[in-house]
């Protein structure tokens, strides 16, 4: 029963594709919840390693529910139980489910390791989100954090490295709280011992990167923990469970910060590779966009040359320049905004020498959808004209009046309008048409991704479920997620973040471009399409005299 389900959720995982683990998550949950016989153990196991290494927990909480209720009470089973509780927020339940493993006399000694490793955990997270390192309830809180990670550690040190790594963090916690705690190991002897063991390990694994990594930061050498971080996020077996937890460690754990090194070059490093493995929906903090994209670039100067060709040759400095990229982008992009302070819908800039024919290429355009912004003298039902619009730069703090309407489609169309905007910076960022995006090819499933402000929210970056589906020369197709105010919203390529599309609409039966049928996608107008069509057409300088409905 395990092995077929395990196979589709795995293409379901690998592709982001979420709602189709969670139909394939809701299958096994009702066959487990028929069947006569529990499902068999390493389909199990593997099921919710899955699950956890794509930090889906809900589903994982779900599945390992059914799994336990079906008869299936392998200890490995129930901790994997306790985790997804864990990252949900359950942090009572949890504990008990792992302390009735450490309890089970059959259980084996490696899985009451790992459980007493969790409930360390436990009470690291509970002394974290407390805040309040006075409370002598949260200093007790760190003491058994501490007890639960070094007795295990010291038990047998060269299994349990990650659990030595826990206990020197909170030391050293401990330590910058001012919290005295009798008994504590030293800090930097663990930390030594712990180096000491690495570097017997002929070949570091994904896993060793990240304990190594922390190890380095304990003792002061930066150099070497920037290194470990760079062989981390390029290492295709760390999945976003793993990176999301490091980063976690790093920040809630270690206190760096993204402004102060090490965090301000290890920081941006590990989270360019979340990024490009969670596929989730990434919403940004507006504020700090601009001073991410300047971390992102000073941590490229500062191991581009003395450890990126070192370590990893001709063609890998691409992780923090992509992540550049993808943060400049986002400045570019707008909310489009009522004088009322009423969301409606999302915009970018672009340069008008892309678009009309003698535009300057140090002038900026504001492109939208024709159905979030219309011409006033031809209203689109539920558009608002251009005297009634604001343009919202969430990146950068600043918002526009709109200056004049200079060409419009309709939606049944190319769906877009330009406009331009009133006093606009000229440092601004725009979305930018080169490199071009190579051509896609399906079969290896390239991602597209949208940056928008979803739901009427803050600015995000949509990565779930990014999988390119089609195009007809007019209109691309793809599956990454988009709601209600993602209307005008720029589309990606996952290269170079080349502006490709204009997003404009979504359904779950969707009409596919070629041959019969539908399926569930969100529909762009391609870009090439529009400059077509207005490359063609009068000269900007003609436009900017009387906007052309």
């Amino acid at each position: 029963m395990g092995s077929s389900f395990l196979k589709d959720l795995q293409g379901a995982l690998d592709t982001f594709n979420w709602k189709q683990a969670e139909r394939v998550c809701e299958a096994l949950i009702n066959e487990l919840n028929s069947s006569t016989t529990p499902c068999d153990e390493e389909s199990a196991k593997k099921i919710l390693k899955a699950l956890r290494r794509k930090r889906q927990f809900r589903l994982m909480g779900l599945v390992a529910d059914a799994f336990i209720r079906s008869g299936q009470s392998a200890a490995e089973i129930l901790r994997q139980y306790g985790q997804s509780m864990i990252d949900q927020g359950n942090l009572t339940a949890s504990r008990i489910v792992l302390q009735s493993i450490i309890d089970d006399a059959g259980s084996p000694p490696e899985e009451k390791a790992e459980a007493r490793g969790l409930i360390g955990r436990i009470y690291k997270q509970l002394y974290v989100d407390a805040a309040d390192s006075t409370n002598p309830r949260q200093q007790q809180n760190l003491s058994r954090a501490i007890d639960y990670y070094y007795s295990v550690y010291k038990g047998d040190p060269r299994n349990f490295l990650w659990h030595g790594i826990n206990t020197v963090a909170l030391v050293a916690r401990a330590d910058r709280d001012h919290v005295l705690l009798p008994g504590l190991p030293p800090m930097r002897q663990t930390a030594q011992e712990i180096n000491a063991l690495l570097t017997k390990i002929g070949s570091l694994k994904y896993w060793d990167r990240a304990t190594a990594l922390e190890d380095a930061v304990a003792l002061g050498d930066f150099e070497n923990a920037y290194e470990h971080a760079l062989y981390y996020a390029l290492d295709k077996d760390a999945d976003a469970f793993e990176i999301g937890s490091l980063i976690r460690q790093l920040t809630q754990v270690w206190e760096l910060t993204d402004d102060v090194e090490p965090g301000k070059t290890l920081l941006p490093v590990l989270r360019t590779a979340l990024l490009k493995r969670q596929g989730g929906e990434i919403t940004l903090d507006a504020n700090k966009v601009r001073s991410q994209a300047d971390n992102a670039q000073n941590a490229y100067d500062r191991l581009a040359y003395k450890r990126l060709e070192k370590v990893f040759g001709t063609d890998r400095y691409e992780p923090l320049a992509w992540l550049q990229k993808a943060l400049l982008r986002c400045s570019a992009v707008a909310r489009v905004d009522t004088v009322m302070d009423q969301r409606v819908g999302t915009g970018f800039l672009v340069r008008a020498s892309d678009f009309f024919v003698g535009g300057d290429k140090n002038e900026f355009l504001f492109l939208t959808n024709a159905h979030v912004i219309s011409p006033d003298d031809n209203p689109f039902p539920g558009a608002i004209p251009p005297q009634a619009a604001k343009i919202v730069f969430q990146a950068s703090g600043t918002q526009y009046e709109v200056g004049k309407l200079i060409r419009s489609s309709p939606p049944t169309d190319l769906d877009f309008t330009f406009l331009t905007l009133k006093a606009p910076d000229p440092s601004a960022e725009c979305c930018p048409l080169e490199p071009p995006a190579s051509l896609f090819n399906i079969e290896a499933k390239p991602r597209v991704y949208v940056i928008g402000y979803p739901l009427n929210a803050g600015l995000s970056i949509s990565l779930q479920d990014s999988l390119w589906l089609d195009d007809d020369g007019r209109l691309l197709h793809y599956r990454t997620p988009t709601e209600p105010g993602s209307s005008g919203s720029p589309v990606f390529d996952q290269q170079y973040w080349t502006l490709i599309g204009l997003h404009h609409a979504g359904e779950k039966d969707m009409p596919r471009l070629r041959g019969t049928g539908t399926y569930e996608a969100n529909e762009g107008i391609s870009i090439a399409a529009i400059q077509k069509a207005t490359l063609s057409g009068p000269p900007l300088s003609k436009l900017l005299e009387v906007h052309i409905g």
